[in-house]
């Protein structure tokens, strides 16, 4: 199947890497808008992992019609496998997600989902939190808006991972968020203070990596506390504007 790269793929791709950056890593974002068409298709980079994490996640979910944590917690998992090939794919008018590697797999998709259950080292705990947690996270996540979670073995190796959502909307409950923990009222707070923010920025000034914070940001974004404009920056809503007031 042909790669194609439309008019309007600068609202998906970001730089390629150089022959010099050794440490950049890559990762594919395949959108089917059509089923009998060929995928627009676009290469993002990032020179640290959880740089690339941050920016495949804003990819996908500018597509996407899935619980956003779900989505996060199963692109945060391409770091066992060194993104080899990761290939992210977004079908049926954005109800399906499916994420692809050619990394060392999953031996037990039913022990991967049991919480605490983890392969990680200490470098993919350095990049992402909760390690142990995610998988089970993700399917509890789709579990409750009725969708699925699948793993499959891919046939150059590594795994396929495919959520599934039935074709309705995504409720929010920020009515009835809970109190934010205390890395989410921090990050809260500097919201308010920035304005709208890219999450490298939020990071840089919390001292934090990219990758902590993007995490945070997609747990405040899913509690209806935090929104996403076009172009990837955060911004507290009403809703949290009102609750963080109640905080300080």
């Amino acid at each position: 199947m042909p790669l194609l790269y439309p008019s309007n793929m600068s609202t998906l791709a970001y730089s390629h890497p150089s022959p010099a950056m050794s440490s950049t890593r890559c990762a594919r974002l395949a959108v089917y808008h059509e089923p009998t068409e060929p995928p627009t298709v676009a290469e993002i980079a990032g020179d640290d992992p959880g740089t690339l994490i941050e920016r495949l996640f804003e990819a996908v979910a500018r597509w996407a019609r899935l619980p956003i944590v779900a989505i996060r917690e199963i692109i945060e998992n391409l770091v066992h496998a060194d993104f080899r090939d990761a290939l992210v794919s977004v079908l049926a008018n954005g109800h399906v997600v499916r994420v692809s590697d050619s990394g060392p797999g999953i031996d037990d998709p039913g022990q991967a989902m049991q919480p605490g259950f983890t392969t990680a080292g200490a470098d993919e705990r350095s990049i992402i939190r909760g390690v142990g947690c995610g998988l089970p996270l993700a399917a509890s996540v789709m579990d409750a808006e009725g969708g699925t979670i699948e793993f499959a073995r891919n046939l150059a190796g590594g795994t396929v991972v495919t959520l599934t959502t039935p074709n309705q909307t995504i409720e929010d409950d920020s009515e009835n968020a809970a109190m934010p923990a205390e890395d989410d009222r921090l990050v809260m707070a500097l919201l308010l203070e920035m304005g709208p923010s890219l999450p490298e920025h939020v990071a840089a000034e919390l001292s934090w990596t990219v990758g902590r914070c993007g995490r945070e940001l997609v747990v405040l974004e899913s509690r209806g506390l935090v929104s996403r404009d076009s172009d990837g920056r955060r911004s507290l809503t009403p809703n949290g504007s009102r609750l963080l007031s109640t905080l300080f």
